[in-house]
C-alpha cells in the first residue's frame, strides 16, 4: 500500500526549504540603494492589526539605509498621503514619549526618479501642499526629513547626514 505525505507536513517543510535556499543565495540584507539599482521592489508586510502603526527606531541612518531598515522589520518608511494621515503622524510625534524640539526624521518623500516628488521607492506622487513649500537647496536629487514640532519638510542629500526615521505599517 502506497502512502501519501500529509499536506500538514509537506507545507511547512516546503516553506523552510524555500527560505533556506533564498538565504543561501544571498537575497537577505540588500540595501535599498542596491534594490533601486537592480530595479527591485521593496514591499513591507503590512500591519497585521490594521490601520497605521508608527515606529521611530533608536538609530541614525542615511535615507537609503533607513528604507532598508524599515523593510527588514516588515515595515516601510513613512508616507503621508492625505490630511488624515498627516494628523495621525502629528499626534504620534507630539505624544509624550516623542516630544523633542530638535526632532529630525527621514520620511519617504524623495525625487530620486525623474519628474515629481514621490513616496519611497514607488511611483506614487506626493500630493500634499508641503511639497510646494519644500526648499531643495539646488539639490538635483534629494530625500525629505521632517523637523521640529511643526513637522516642517526639509530636503537633504539622501546619502548625506544620518538621521532618525519613521517606519510604518
Amino acid at each position: 500500500m502506497k502512502m501519501k505525505p500529509s499536506v500538514a507536513f509537506v507545507g511547512p517543510v516546503l516553506f523552510v526549504l524555500l527560505c533556506s535556499v533564498t538565504l543561501e543565495q544571498g537575497y537577505a540584507q540588500k540595501s535599498a540603494l542596491d534594490a533601486i539599482r537592480q530595479n527591485q521592489c521593496i514591499c513591507p508586510c503590512g500591519n497585521p492589526y490594521g490601520g497605521k502603526r508608527y515606529e521611530i527606531p533608536n538609530q541614525r541612518l542615511n535615507w537609503f539605509d533607513a528604507v532598508a531598515y524599515c523593510n527588514s522589520i516588515g515595515m516601510s518608511i513613512v508616507t503621508i498621503k492625505d490630511a488624515s494621515e498627516r494628523r495621525l503622524l502629528d499626534l504620534y510625534l507630539t505624544s509624550s514619549r516623542n516630544k523633542r524640539n530638535n526632532l529630525q526624521l527621514w520620511i519617504g518623500a524623495n525625487n530620486l526618479a525623474p519628474g515629481a516628488v514621490r513616496w519611497g521607492l514607488t511611483d506614487q506622487e506626493v500630493k500634499l501642499e508641503e511639497v510646494n513649500m519644500l526648499v531643495t537647496k539646488d539639490l538635483p536629487r534629494f530625500c525629505v526629513f521632517v523637523a521640529g514640532w511643526n513637522i516642517e519638510w526639509v530636503a537633504a542629500a539622501c546619502d548625506g547626514e544620518e538621521r532618525q526615521f519613521i517606519c510604518e505599517y
